[in-house]
């Protein structure tokens, strides 16, 4: 499959060449450089620039960086032209960017890259900037300012701070976070740090219109206990004009059962005695049925009972060539309507 990917990208560029010219060749190492091209594009589609600097020429990276990055949301390697020495190559991609006004819908076009084979390697060579990132004009500049303005006027959460009250680990809820929107040009939502706790769900932040009355936070305790009280960066954002927001997020997470182990650092050892201390934060008491491991363990003692806001004891020993994983506590009475807990290990 991977030889085929090959030999039909550079047929795309072998056709049309041997129409006007024979004397005309393959760059060396033509799979490589498909690779390479494709490894550039894969890093600007993800917005690691750090990364995609990588593959420029170390002489041209100053040009790169000189460049104003267009959003580009794919990019697709298309074929390889033939050049007069094996040395140099041109390399033609499709991609696609977000539209200069609005979201949607998509522009895209074909461009074709000068790369060069340098220290046994391809590498973009960067004649100018406008080579891979169009410079924008005064005139551009100033309608990104504008149109930032017209949003930062136009957007308003209408629920902020969001009180999400108590909740239990790792219960996953999605929840309506009610906006304001009356600019003319549509926008996207989205999160400007990651966080395991509450993002924004893309489906409903992607196209926000004036016709739009609300975004989805989704929200997942996992892991997560006690109060808590977030502040979420989220960018608001029409192509390059970009407005800032913070949603706070407060509540508390409220763990029916919680584990640890004791020691708390521990080592573990195939054939040593682990000693995982179980709590029932619950005023519940309720019989164990059960702690299953994937058969990682042997279990050398469990408890018969998990008595209301007190401790127990599961000790285990990891067998010979197995590497811990989890623990699930398996309970007959359910406790805040779960019949199993989790626990990871940790090393």
């Amino acid at each position: 499959m991977r030889k085929f990917f090959f030999f039909a990208l550079a047929f795309c560029g072998i056709l049309p060449a041997l129409a006007s010219a024979q004397d005309l060749r393959l760059p060396r190492d033509p799979q490589k450089l498909i690779e390479r091209a494709q490894a550039f594009w894969a890093s600007l589609v993800a917005g690691r620039r750090l990364e995609a600097i990588g593959f420029v020429l170390p002489e041209k990276k100053e040009t790169f960086l000189a460049g104003s990055p267009t959003p580009i949301i794919a990019a697709q390697v298309l074929g390889l032209d033939l050049a007069s020495d094996a040395e140099h190559a041109q390399v033609r991609t499709r991609i696609e960017a977000l539209g200069k006004d609005a979201i949607a819908p998509r522009a895209g076009w074909v461009i074709t890259d000068p790369w060069v084979w340098q220290r046994d390697n391809w590498y973009l060579d960067i004649h100018d900037a406008p080579d891979i990132f169009p410079r924008r004009s005064i005139a551009d500049e100033e309608d990104i300012e504008a149109t930032a303005k017209k949003i930062d006027q136009s957007f308003e959460f209408l629920r902020n701070p969001v009180d999400l009250g108590r909740l239990i680990d790792g219960q996953q809820l999605s929840l309506d976070i009610p906006i304001r929107y009356s600019g003319d040009v549509p926008v996207s939502a989205e999160s400007e740090l990651a966080n395991p706790l509450a993002d924004l769900d893309a489906t409903s932040s992607n196209q926000i219109t004036s016709q739009t009355d609300h975004i989805v936070l989704l929200v997942n305790t996992e892991g997560w206990e006690g109060p808590f009280d977030l502040p979420l960066p989220i960018r608001i954002r029409n192509g390059a004009a970009v407005v800032k927001r913070r949603l706070v997020i407060r509540g508390t997470v409220f763990a029916p059962v919680t584990f640890r182990r004791n020691p708390p650092h521990s080592s573990i050892e195939p054939g040593q005695p682990l000693s995982v201390v179980v709590r029932n934060n619950s005023s519940v008491e309720t019989k164990v049925a059960g702690v299953r491991t994937d058969g990682k363990f042997d279990v050398v003692k469990q408890p018969e009972f998990l008595r209301p806001n007190a401790e127990a004891e599961i000790v285990l020993q990891l067998k010979p060539g197995e590497s811990p994983d989890r623990l699930y506590l398996l309970l007959e009475m359910p406790i805040e309507g779960r019949r199993t807990f989790t626990y990871r290990f940790q090393e």
